[in-house]
């Protein structure tokens, strides 16, 4: 008992001392902060055995012989199953011997009824395992499908935040998962988490745990082909927001730089290429690869600000997760950049410099030296997301968002940014899990409406700024 009570005091003086460095973040978010970070050092996180190469789809009959599965049920979406891409995969399972059930009722911004409807088709067809293919949506249905089939509760809701899935493979193991991704962008492939939207509050919740990472990726860039252009572009820029937010993390390790700056790389090399020809098979599994480094990045060191507004996008106005992502990007660089105005205070530059780098937008040369050069650097790389949003027409702002909603939208991502979804005395355990985001900058209610308000349309920002 003494010895706890040591090492909270040691976390509460911790926390304490980065109050310096965070001004603008409440006591008990350093708190979580500090516990996050051990956390991240303390809890190993599973990597997906990886499958890369084109018509790496055909080994999946003999993957799932290697699970010691037999009867998998295959989750996915009715646009997927008519162009013949869920057939890839029934058609490697029959050479094998192995049947399947499908599951396609899957929609972007999956809901809980979703999961629901899938674990009765799972049940029903005494299943064993399952198969995701699809973007971010199918995988993270497949997730907490698998999450009810192992730990049944109540509600999707009770899985909320970190842990409550198998406490980190204390508890019972999920059913083996596959992931075959048939985007570029999401890195579910690769993650601990799902983001699954509770329709009746119109809000999206996030479920960490170790158990939800799928135990084989397949990255095959012959189901990627037909990708339309802009959830190419959606998708891709996805994948971009996790290199980042995952770079800049408090939680960051070297690990997580490596893949980062790796996927940083492989992501402006190859994003308008794949853009531009969908039939270029190399930018296509250039892109898978740097979605599944980004993915592995940001399940270990998490993500920030652009997530989780991006979260309450989705879940207020049913925007893409993809498209949400690229247009809160730059907007959410530059405040991070916004109060940085020479070398004593440079943390956010230095960072933006060295993704400029990876991104061969500068020389290593220019990450290092006089504050106004590297400042300059930093600048050119958020100009740089900037351009990549324009040539692939993402859009500029969000025409369903109104003046009267920036509030709302706010109260909810700085709720979810810092760690206070949930209330101490109602949901004491939840609370405690719900670390936050480990931001490299805090922002106010005041600076994420004024951010907010820049996505408005033209009418509704002069109605925001006349309230």
């Amino acid at each position: 008992m003494r010895r706890s009570i040591k090492v909270a005091i040691l976390l509460v003086i911790a926390a304490a001392v980065s109050k310096r460095k965070y001004p603008k973040a409440a006591l008990i978010s350093l708190l979580k902060r500090l516990i996050g970070y051990l956390a991240s050092r303390a809890i190993a996180t599973p990597t997906p055995r990886l499958v890369a190469k084109a018509g790496a789809t055909s080994q999946l009959g003999s993957l799932l012989k290697d699970l010691q599965c037999k009867k998998p049920l295959i989750v996915s979406d009715e646009v997927l199953v008519k162009h013949g891409l869920v057939k890839k995969c029934t058609d490697s399972l029959q050479e094998h011997g192995y049947g399947s059930e499908i599951f396609d009722k899957i929609e972007p911004n999956p809901t809980t009824h979703m999961i629901e409807q899938g674990l009765e088709v799972y049940k029903a067809g005494n299943c064993d395992s399952i198969i995701a293919v699809g973007g971010g949506s199918p995988m993270d249905v497949a997730k907490i499908i698998g999450a009810k089939v192992c730990n049944p509760r109540p509600r999707i809701e009770d899985y909320q935040g970190f842990f409550q899935v198998n406490m980190a493979g204390l508890g019972k193991d999920l059913p083996p998962l596959v992931a075959i991704p048939t985007t570029a962008g999401t890195g579910s492939e690769a993650t601990v988490a799902a983001v699954i939207t509770v329709k009746e509050e119109n809000k999206k919740i996030a479920i960490a745990d170790t158990g939800l990472v799928p135990r084989v990726a397949i990255l095959d860039p012959e189901l990627l082909t037909k990708l339309p252009k802009h959830i190419t572009a959606a998708t891709g820029m996805d994948a971009l927001t996790h290199a980042i937010e995952s770079y800049v993390s408090g939680w960051a390790s070297s690990y997580t730089v490596e893949c980062s700056l790796a996927a940083t790389s492989l992501i402006f090399k190859n994003i308008f290429a794949s853009y531009s020809d969908g039939a270029n098979l190399d930018a296509r599994e250039q892109m898978l690869k740097a979605s599944f480094q980004a993915g592995s990045a940001f399940t270990r060191a998490n993500v920030g600000y652009v997530h989780a507004i991006a979260h309450q996008f989705g879940g207020m106005f049913h925007t893409p997760h993809g498209v949400a992502n690229a247009m809160l990007l730059p907007h959410v660089l530059e405040f991070y950049l916004a109060d940085e105005q020479d070398s004593g205070n440079s943390h956010c530059t230095k960072l933006f410099c060295n993704l400029a780098v990876s991104a061969g937008l500068a020389e290593e040369s220019s990450a290092t030296g006089e504050f106004k050069h590297m400042r300059a650097c930093a600048d050119k790389f958020v100009d740089a997301v900037r351009d990549l949003n324009a040539k692939m027409d993402i859009p500029l702002v969000l025409k369903e968002m109104k003046a009267s909603d920036v509030k709302e939208v706010a109260v909810r991502a700085l709720q979810e940014a810092h760690g206070e979804q949930h209330s101490l005395f109602a949901k004491p355990m939840m609370y405690t899990l719900d670390l936050g985001y480990p931001v490299p900058k805090y922002m106010t209610q005041d600076e994420c409406e004024t951010l907010l308000a820049k996505l408005l349309t033209q009418e509704e920002r002069q109605g925001w700024k006349s309230a």
